[in-house]
C-alpha cells in the first residue's frame, strides 16, 4: 500500500552548499520554520578567499550590502582561527548567522564586497544543530516547537545593541569559535 508520508524540507541547500537539512513530515512546521516573521536562526561555516576588513565585516553585520534592488539584513559574523592565520592572508573561516534566509544570501553579499565564498556549510537552524552528525548519515530528532527555540528573534537584541556597535567601533577583533558537543542520539526500536 502506500505510505501517507509526504516529506518537505525545512528550508533549501544550492548545490554547492553542504551541511544540515531539516525534513519533517509536518507541513505547517516547515513553513512556520522558514518563515523570516519567525527570524529562526541559521548558522553556516563560511571559508571566504578576499581582503577582509573592518569595513566589510561592518556592512555584513549593520545589513548596508545592496545587489539590484535586494538590500540584504544585518547578519551575526564570528571570525574563526583568528589566531592561526598568517599575515596578509586571503582566506578566512567564520560564522555567519542570519535570522531571515534570502536565496543565496551569504554568496550575494560577500560577492557584493569582493570576496569569495569557497565552501558553505550550513550547521544550525533554530535549535537543531549539525555538530558530528557524518555527512550522508540521518537521524530522527526531538520535535521542537519554535515557540521554544532559544536560537530565534533578533540577532542583536535591543538591550545590547549599542554595547554591541560600541565593542565593535572599538575592535574588529573576534574570539575563536567554541568546537560543536557531540550530538545526543536517537535510538528506537
Amino acid at each position: 500500500g502506500r505510505s501517507n508520508w509526504h516529506l518537505k524540507p525545512i528550508g533549501r541547500l544550492d548545490m554547492s552548499t553542504e551541511g544540515l537539512i531539516l525534513v519533517t513530515n509536518d507541513g505547517k512546521y516547515a513553513r512556520e520554520m522558514e518563515l523570516p516573521s519567525n527570524k529562526v536562526h541559521r548558522t553556516y561555516r563560511v571559508r571566504i578567499h578576499g581582503i577582509l576588513t573592518p569595513s566589510k565585516l561592518k556592512a555584513i553585520r549593520v545589513g548596508s550590502v545592496v545587489k539590484g534592488n535586494i538590500r540584504y539584513p544585518p547578519m551575526k559574523v564570528e571570525l574563526e582561527r583568528v589566531h592561526k592565520a598568517k599575515k596578509g592572508s586571503t582566506n578566512f573561516w567564520m560564522r555567519v548567522t542570519c535570522a531571515e534566509g534570502k536565496n543565496r544570501q551569504i554568496r550575494n553579499v560577500m560577492e557584493q564586497l569582493g570576496l569569495k565564498v569557497t565552501r558553505l556549510i550550513r550547521i544550525s537552524v533554530g535549535d537543531y544543530q549539525l555538530q558530528t552528525i557524518p555527512p550522508g548519515m540521518a537521524i530522527e530528532i526531538p520535535f521542537k516547537a519554535i515557540a521554544d527555540q532559544r536560537r530565534k528573534g533578533s540577532l542583536f537584541p535591543r538591550n545590547s545593541r549599542n554595547k554591541f556597535h560600541r565593542h565593535q567601533q572599538q575592535s574588529e577583533k573576534v574570539e575563536a569559535v567554541a568546537p560543536p558537543e557531540p550530538v545526543e542520539w536517537i535510538r528506537h526500536v
